[in-house]
């Protein structure tokens, strides 16, 4: 995969959702890196998608990788 669509976006944006994480806080950069990365960056959380990889087994992933880090910074989705 050498670009992130609107399919992958869905497919992430829903991992972000059900963490609580507000939309305007997560970063998703529309080219992709070898294996994928997930950073803070400043009050953003960017996640970029993996581009050798199989994009269904990352985004199974994903969630574990956003919870690793810390998220105290990141603005919550109103409840």
């Amino acid at each position: 995969m050498d670009a992130v669509g609107p399919q992958e976006i869905n497919r992430i944006l829903a991992v972000t959702d059900e963490i609580g994480i507000h939309r305007e806080a997560v970063l998703i950069p529309l080219g992709t890196e070898r294996a994928g990365r997930v950073t803070l960056a400043g009050a953003s959380l960017e996640i970029v998608a993996p581009a050798g990889e199989d994009f269904e087994s990352w985004v199974t992933s994903l969630e574990e990788r956003i919870r690793a880090l810390d998220l105290s910074g990141v603005r919550k989705a109103e409840a």
